[in-house]
């Protein structure tokens, strides 16, 4: 297919959404990068119609807003999983998009999946994943399900996700993960070419065991931590065979082996952290900080708060407050990156209140509808999905459940001074 198609990407302002936009739009293609922050919502139908209408393709690489895992207390291979959040948002999400494509005449519905979605299914995430292959081959799109192994980028994430003080537990099974510049590529592909009506599977040209591959990673960052070998270490809630996250026969291969990719990105991180040496302003770029936390926020596999709850605050009957995760930043002296999740009951609010000076924050709803203001600006809803931030030193003088039948929960993650242990000073009366 070599003329210019209108093509929505749903998703469209995530990891692999970015890129392929950009692919796509300098292949001359009339690309419409669709997203809540662009007014189409697939859980809702806001901006489906309007956005899909004269689209030939539609390429759907959205990802649950409100899954995540979090280890049980004081377990290490013990993890709760918010199973219905996941299945509502693909089956929801699903039909809603798979519908408005049908009225609107596309021809071909591309969806990113992941590699070993059938083998498990003991996930509720996987569950959720294998019922939105299920809506798309029933429906009557003519569509291409393409499933592609673990991202090189997300290495880091699976490395925090087996860590226990300075180690990190992980499986020795089989993983042959790939470049994301390689996975837009491929989708790329796929979108300009004719529906094959079933599964392409993608991945890397190389082949490695899941403790191998961290252990490289934490060594070229230099990275103190020690990879403990363990069989019965869990990925994300799964114990693992040499066959749970490696394709089948014949998969298409990206062409970027881990060591290039290395290569490539360690000096960029590297010049990072000589600027982040250097002396900052009190109020920090959220340009720089916002990708390094969307990335501990935002996957195509999981959203991840990999840490054994520290303590929990219940501020009244309809709130609580949880800090769920707690690291310090080895290549920033001083910092920590502290993750607090809030809950909300139908109708809880948080007292106004200001966070430490040297906090930056990046706030993501997981579930439900939060309404907050910041500073003297206006009083915002922001759904499932959406995101703010708070710079050192603002004044959070609205936050609170939006629905008083719906429950909601946000997610809350701090740069902060290490010391700093107070990270909410309630306003006084």
């Amino acid at each position: 297919m070599n003329k210019k198609m209108k093509i929505v990407v749903i998703g469209g302002s995530g990891l692999i959404g970015t890129k392929l936009v950009n692919n796509l739009r300098q292949r001359g293609h009339e690309i419409v990068a669709a997203s809540p922050s662009s007014g189409v919502n697939t859980l809702t139908g806001e901006g489906l119609a309007e956005a899909l209408a004269g689209a030939q393709v539609v390429v759907d690489v959205s990802n649950s807003p409100s899954y995540s895992f979090i280890p049980k207390r004081g377990a290490l291979y013990q993890w709760e999983s918010e199973d219905n959040a996941a299945m509502e948002f693909f089956e929801t999400s699903g039909r809603n998009l798979l519908a408005a494509e049908a009225a609107a005449g596309v021809g071909h519905h591309v969806a990113l999946s992941i590699v070993g979605t059938d083998r498990l299914q003991e996930s509720g995430y996987f569950r959720a994943k294998m019922a939105q292959e299920n809506l798309i081959r029933a429906s009557t799109i003519p569509y291409t399900i393409v499933r592609a192994t673990q991202f090189f980028e997300f290495v880091g994430g699976i490395a925090q996700s087996g860590t226990v003080g300075q180690t990190v537990h992980l499986s020795p099974a089989l993983v042959q993960p790939m470049a994301s510049d390689d996975v837009a590529n491929a989708l790329a592909e796929v979108t300009l070419g004719a529906p094959v009506q079933g599964i392409v599977e993608i991945a890397g040209p190389e082949r490695v065991r899941l403790d191998e591959l961290v252990g490289r990673f934490l060594r070229t960052t230099k990275d103190l931590r020690e990879v403990v070998t363990d069989v019965q270490a869990r990925y994300f809630g799964l114990v693992l065979n040499d066959q749970s996250l490696v394709p089948g026969d014949n998969p298409r291969i990206g062409p970027t082996f881990f060591e290039d990719w290395l290569n490539r990105s360690i000096p960029q991180q590297r010049a990072t952290k000589k600027a982040a040496a250097a002396p900052t302003p009190t109020r920090p770029s959220p340009q720089k900080i916002a990708p390094a936390l969307l990335l501990l926020a935002c996957g195509i596999g999981f959203a991840v708060l990999a840490a054994t709850r520290a303590s929990a605050l219940d501020l009244d009957d309809k709130s609580k407050v949880t800090l769920v995760y707690e690291h310090v930043l080895p290549n920033v002296a001083g910092k920590s990156i502290k993750g607090v999740l809030v809950e909300y009951k139908p109708g809880g609010s948080s007292p106004a209140h200001t966070h430490p000076k040297s906090a930056f924050i990046y706030a993501t709803v997981l579930s439900g509808a939060i309404r907050s203001q910041v500073n003297d600006g206006p009083v915002k809803v922001y759904r499932a999905g959406e995101s703010f931030s708070e710079m050192p030193g603002d004044h959070h003088g609205v936050s609170a459940n939006a629905s008083e039948t719906e429950p909601a929960r946000l997610l809350a993650v701090f740069v902060v001074d290490s010391d700093e242990k107070n990270l909410t000073t309630n306003d006084t009366k």
